[in-house]
C-alpha cells in the first residue's frame, strides 16, 4: 500500500472534465460513477469533512497541496488508514484548491477539491459496467471484490459509525431481530444493511444449536425469502458449522434479483432466511 503526497501534480490529459455541484436544496451527499476518463470536482469546507468511499480498498493515493497532518501548510487537509476503501478531506483555507490521484484496481481516478458554498458531506463511487447491454431494466454487473467490500463494512459499521459517521450516511441500517425456526436450531436476523449503488442488502446472523450434535450447512446456499420470491447469497462469511449447543455468526448478501435486475428491496421488508443443511457423518472408519 502506497501512500504519497507531493507539492505538484502533472497534467491531466486525454480526459474530459465533469464538475459536480450541489443544490441548494437537496442534500450534500452523491453517488458518481467510476470513469478514469473523468476528472471529479468535489466542493469541500473548513467546517466539516467530506468523506469519499470506493468500492473496495484503494491501493495508493498522490496529492498536491494535500498534506496528512495538521501543523504542515496546505489547502485541504486528507485523513487516511491505509488498507481502508474511504477517506475523508477538510479545506484548512477559505479559497482552497487541491488535487489527488486515486490508484484503483489499476486504474487512476482524478479528484479535484475546491472551497464551495455547498460541499459534499459524502461521495460513493460505484462500479459502472457500461459492457452489459441495459436491456429491460438489467442493472450494472457487481464484482466480487466490490461484495466483499460490503460485508467488511457491514462488519465494523459501529466503528465506522463511530469514528467516521460521514462513511455511513448512505449506508441503510435495520435491527429486526425475527426469528427463522428449523428443527433443532433457530436463526436470528439480527441486522440488515442496504448499499444502495450495489443493490445489495448484507444480512447478520445469528445461529443458534439447541441439539446435541454439531450443526452443518451450505454458507453459498444461504437465501432470504421475500413473500414469494427467494434471493440467493450473492457472497457469504459463514462458517458452515454450529457446535452442539453452541451459537455462531454469519454475513451474505443479495443482490439485484434473480433475473438480474434492480431489485431495490428495502431493510424494512420482512425476510424468511434459508438455510441448507447438510447431514456429515461424524463416523471415521479406517480400513484394517
Amino acid at each position: 500500500m502506497v501512500f504519497q503526497l507531493h507539492r505538484s501534480i502533472s497534467a491531466v490529459l486525454g480526459v474530459f472534465a465533469l464538475s459536480f455541484s450541489a443544490s441548494a436544496q437537496g442534500p450534500a451527499i452523491k453517488t458518481f460513477p467510476l470513469d478514469p476518463r473523468s476528472v471529479y470536482e468535489i466542493p469541500v469546507s473548513i467546517d466539516a469533512p467530506t468523506t469519499l468511499m470506493f468500492p473496495s480498498p484503494l491501493t495508493a493515493i498522490e496529492g498536491a497541496n494535500v498534506t496528512t497532518r495538521p501543523e504542515t501548510p496546505a489547502s485541504v487537509l486528507l485523513s487516511y488508514v491505509p488498507g481502508r476503501n474511504f477517506f475523508s478531506v477538510r479545506a484548512t483555507e477559505a479559497n482552497a484548491k487541491a488535487a489527488v490521484n486515486v490508484v484503483w484496481k489499476n486504474q487512476t481516478f482524478v479528484i479535484r477539491f475546491i472551497s464551495g458554498a455547498q460541499p459534499f458531506g459524502s461521495v460513493t463511487f460505484y462500479e459502472d459496467d457500461t459492457g452489459m447491454v441495459n436491456t429491460g431494466g438489467l442493472h450494472r454487473r457487481v464484482s466480487a471484490e466490490s461484495l466483499i467490500g460490503l460485508l467488511d463494512r457491514a462488519k465494523n459499521f459501529g466503528v465506522l459509525s463511530a469514528q467516521y459517521p460521514q462513511a455511513v450516511q448512505q449506508i441503510e441500517r435495520d435491527t429486526p431481530g425475527t426469528i427463522t425456526l428449523y428443527k433443532d436450531f433457530k436463526v436470528t436476523l439480527e441486522e440488515v444493511f442496504r448499499f444502495d449503488p450495489e443493490d445489495s442488502l448484507v444480512f447478520r446472523l445469528k445461529f443458534e444449536n439447541t441439539s446435541e450434535k454439531d450443526l452443518f450447512y451450505q454458507p453459498q446456499r444461504l437465501a432470504a425469502r421475500i413473500g414469494a420470491y427467494v434471493y440467493y447469497a450473492s457472497v457469504s462469511d459463514a462458517s458452515g458449522i454450529v457446535p452442539a449447543k453452541g451459537t455462531t455468526v454469519g454475513y451474505f448478501a443479495i443482490t439485484g434479483t434473480p433475473r438480474g435486475g434492480r431489485a431495490n428491496l428495502s431493510v424494512k421488508n420482512s425476510f424468511n432466511i434459508i438455510v441448507t443443511r447438510v447431514e456429515r457423518d461424524a463416523k471415521l472408519i479406517v480400513p484394517q
